[in-house]
């Protein structure tokens, strides 16, 4: 049995613990609301945005809606306003695998190239993040939580890269520069987009394009035929280069060669002109002392011709003396001088009588010469 002594401390010992436990969970319960925005306080952590929405519509409750960006707690008024956080921290949307997993990651994009072929990305990275000062656009278009992410981010970024990729062929597409350009394309079309509804890409990581097997063989023999190409005219650029040096190389010899020519020539040239100057000088010499001996001849010929004129003159003058005297004395000169001359020339000249025969001749019967 019992001692009353010990009941009664049991009953105050009981009483006591009831009395406490009531406390504490009207603390707790405070704690909760004050922490949970229920009670007017709001804590906003790093990399969170506040959105404080008047819900009554009256003005003196403050705006319709304000944008808080400031970390710290925050009070507002319970049931005539409402606060709504958002994640404005930087995230990543992948594109990966062939159904979506939750709502950074979605499945794979498959896009239709130009000249109808397939293909897709592994997996493609957008780098996103919501704009602060237009966190209330984020959530008037897409409501509380990640329904902008679905709605707004991976809708459009799935058509537009799409549209930007289905520009190009699968050769195009293959070449890393042109899906890199088409990359910075979509992202400048994206954020055209996504700004109106509190949303901005700061990167798209895009890998290398995966078509079919056959379409695969054909950019690799492709590639393989653009290196061997390349190989040539590094070749070719090798081969021209090695011919400027060459071609340097023989003008630089030539160039010697020539400025060598050149000097002899200069020299050959000196020489000549020397030689020129002396033949000119010998020239002159001969020149001045033949002018002077012919002159010299000339004037003995004439000299001597004047002499020989009187002479003449002279012999003339007695010849016609003599003609005249002979002329004078008559024919009995020319009788003379056939005398003297025709006569002596008759006695070398003997001659026979000649008469005619008495009976003619007949020619039939005269022997030919040698005949019996």
């Amino acid at each position: 049995m019992a001692n009353p002594a010990e009941e009664a401390l049991g009953r105050l010992q009981g009483f006591g613990v009831r009395k406490l436990i009531l406390p504490v969970i009207a603390v707790l319960i405070l704690l909760r609301g004050l922490f949970s925005g229920g009670f007017g306080l709001v804590e906003i952590e790093p990399g969170e945005a506040a959105v404080v929405y008047n819900t009554t519509g009256v003005a003196l409750f403050g705006d319709a809606n304000r944008v808080i960006r400031e970390q710290g707690t925050f009070t507002f008024i319970p049931f005539l306003q409402r606060v709504e956080k958002l994640d404005i921290r930087p995230q990543v949307l992948i594109m990966e695998g062939d159904q979506d997993s939750d709502a950074n990651h979605v499945k794979r994009l498959s896009v239709r190239a130009a000249d109808g072929s397939r293909l897709w990305f592994d997996k493609l990275e957008i780098h996103y993040q919501t704009i602060a000062a237009l966190s209330d656009k984020v959530i008037s278009h897409h409501g509380q939580g990640d329904a902008y992410k679905q709605l707004a981010l991976a809708v459009h970024s799935r058509e537009v890269l799409r549209n930007e990729f289905g520009l190009y062929t699968f050769l195009k597409l293959a070449d890393p520069s042109a899906y890199g350009v088409a990359t910075a394309q979509a992202k400048e079309i994206l954020n055209l987009r996504l700004e109106p509804y509190g949303l901005v890409v700061t990167q798209i990581i895009t890998p290398k394009p995966r078509f079919r097997p056959e379409v695969e063989k054909a950019i690799e023999d492709r590639q393989n035929a653009e290196q061997e190409v390349e190989v040539q005219k590094e070749k070719r650029q090798r081969m021209l280069q090695q011919k400027e040096r060459k071609i340097r190389d023989v003008r630089q010899t030539k160039n010697g060669e020539e400025k060598a020519l050149l000097a002899q020539l200069e020299g050959a040239k000196k020489e000549a002109e020397n030689t020129a100057v002396a033949t000119r000088r010998e020239a002159d010499k001969y020149s001045i002392d033949t002018t002077a001996r012919c002159e010299a001849d000339r004037d003995a010929m004439v000299t001597r011709a004047k002499a020989n004129e009187e002479a003449y003159r002279k012999d003339a003058e007695a010849l016609a003396a003599k003609i005249q005297a002979v002329g004078s004395r008559g024919a009995d000169v020319l009788n003379l001088e056939i005398a003297k001359h025709v006569f002596p020339q008759l006695e070398g000249i003997s001659a026979v009588p000649y008469s005619k025969p008495t009976t003619p001749i007949d020619i039939r019967h005269i022997e030919k010469p040698g005949s019996n």
